[in-house]
């Protein structure tokens, strides 16, 4: 019986070529998989040779990822589409954990945790840390860290395999979206088959810098959750997407306690006490495994809650998106 190897097209969307995005198409001559080629979709014409793999560049005008990335779908005659991200590299055995699950014909995506490389910066570990908080990705940490291997909902688009043929017809959903808009796709996907995650798929995904590159990512990605909320009855659906603006709410309340009954500003403070206990133990567990500094990583936590909760605000109050 012949092996498993389906034609692999590995898609690279971004704006230009940078040093990051060369490194990773360098780090795909590595891969213990080798049945696969590369497509690198930029705004503008661009050129690229990296000896010993099948380099494909095309311009795609300013246009959103996920348009690029089915460009690219649409340009391939592989199975199989892998997507990662411009600041992105993948493990050696990444596409040989990730294609096998293919085998079975219900699966349509499959993918594995973005986890921040051991040569980030102090700042960028430190964004990590926060990522992969349960205080901040809750049931989501798996997309940070290695966790079980599970079906899934939905992944990130820095690491997911797709069927040709399924993200070729679910990308036209989240056309339209620059952030979140792999929120959209996977639930696009996950109306055409299992989404499965495998926690030996890995790829390694630079962190913005904590402080002001992390919050400006979550300010953007909250903004269009919250629009997407808004639009995509599948996603309007889900509770957890209208949580994050709760915290808002608290802090609001917290703001106008003086103001408040007796008994309001008492529950109000041992509620602040509680939320500031548990995110200095948190800053101190997760700082101590991501090598971050821990006060840092506590800090980041408390104001990753409040950009994205506010984030999600203003996007739910959108009519439209200026990208």
């Amino acid at each position: 019986m012949s092996p498993f190897e389906p034609r692999v097209s590995v898609v690279v969307p971004n704006v230009r070529l940078t040093d990051r995005v060369r490194a990773c198409i360098e780090t795909l001559r590595a891969q213990t998989y080798r049945n696969f080629d590369v497509y690198v979709v930029t705004d503008e014409p661009e050129s690229l040779i990296v000896e010993g793999i099948d380099v494909q560049c095309f311009a795609s005008g300013a246009v959103a990822p996920n348009v690029k990335r089915r460009m690219a779908a649409l340009a391939s005659d592989a199975e199989l589409i892998a997507l990662i991200d411009d600041d992105a590299y993948p493990a050696p055995d990444w596409l040989e954990a990730a294609v096998r699950h293919f085998a079975a014909s219900d699966v349509v995506a499959i993918g594995g945790p973005g986890v921040t490389p051991p040569d980030d910066d102090p700042s960028q570990r430190a964004s990590g840390a926060v990522f992969a908080s349960p205080l901040v990705s809750a049931g989501e940490t798996r997309r940070y860290v290695p966790g079980a291997a599970q079906d899934v909902d939905f992944l990130p688009s820095c690491n997911l395999l797709v069927r040709r043929a399924a993200l070729i017809d679910a990308a036209r959903e989240g056309a339209v979206y620059v952030g979140g808009e792999d929120l959209v796709l996977c639930f696009a996907l996950h109306r055409r088959g299992r989404i499965v995650y495998d926690p030996n798929a890995v790829v390694f995904h630079h962190r913005r810098a904590l402080f002001w590159g992390h919050f400006r990512q979550v300010w953007l990605y909250a903004i269009h959750r919250g629009f997407i909320v808004k639009h995509v009855p599948a996603v309007a659906r889900d509770a957890r997407f209208y949580l994050p603006s709760l915290f808002v709410v608290g802090n609001l309340a917290c703001v106008l306690a003086p103001f408040a009954p007796r008994a309001v500003r008492r529950t109000l403070a041992g509620l602040a006490v509680g939320y500031a206990v548990t995110v200095a133990l948190e800053g101190l567990r997760a700082g101590c495994r991501h090598r971050a500094d821990p006060m840092t990583v506590a800090l980041g936590i408390y104001l990753t809650h409040l950009t994205y909760g506010a984030g999600v605000l203003s996007g739910l109050a959108r009519r439209e998106l200026n990208h």
